[in-house]
């Protein structure tokens, strides 16, 4: 049963995902996804809804994914992958961390954050895992200083696209 699941999951990393495509009309904003602290074997796969209620994005679901070992096949780099998203209206984010490394899954947490981007603002989306705490840091990056965004709310329960995620 802990193969087939392991099996399962290790796909969602590599073939099934729906990969998100930039918007070509309308207002923009730039998106910047990053992670630090993953133990060796996890993943975290970014993933990428059209509401707080998780339906499926248009635009696709797979914003990134970011891994720690070769086996997992080629991940985005960690300190950042950016990507142009709609302004105007709610981007809702999920980071999906998993941790593999015994074979078996030894740890896991899936935090959503939903915000709305401006016309042309620049933000940072950081994962970050320290020990057992796993936490998504969101800022503007605009002026000299990162800034708090002041719309920002996580969205419970979290977002999850097992199927094309």
């Amino acid at each position: 049963m802990k193969k087939a699941f392991v099996l399962s999951c290790t796909m969602l990393l590599a073939g099934c995902a729906s990969y998100y495509v930039a918007p070509t009309e309308g207002p923009k904003a730039t998106v910047t996804f990053s992670a630090a602290g993953m133990d060796l074997g996890a993943a975290i796969l970014v993933q990428n809804f059209e509401n707080d209620s998780c339906a499926s994005s248009k635009n696709g679901t797979r914003l990134a994914t970011f891994t720690t070992t070769a086996i997992q096949g080629k991940g985005d780099p960690h300190d950042g992958i950016a990507r142009a998203m709609p302004a105007g209206r709610p981007a809702v984010i999920t980071f999906f961390y998993n941790d593999w490394s015994s074979g078996y899954m030894d740890a896991s947490c899936t935090i959503t954050q939903a915000f709305t981007p401006v016309i042309g603002g620049r933000y940072l989306v950081h994962f970050i895992k320290s020990g057992l705490i796993c936490r998504v840091l969101v800022t503007r990056q605009d002026g000299k200083d990162p800034t708090a965004v002041t719309n920002l709310h996580q969205v419970k329960p979290a977002c999850i696209n097992g199927t094309t995620g």
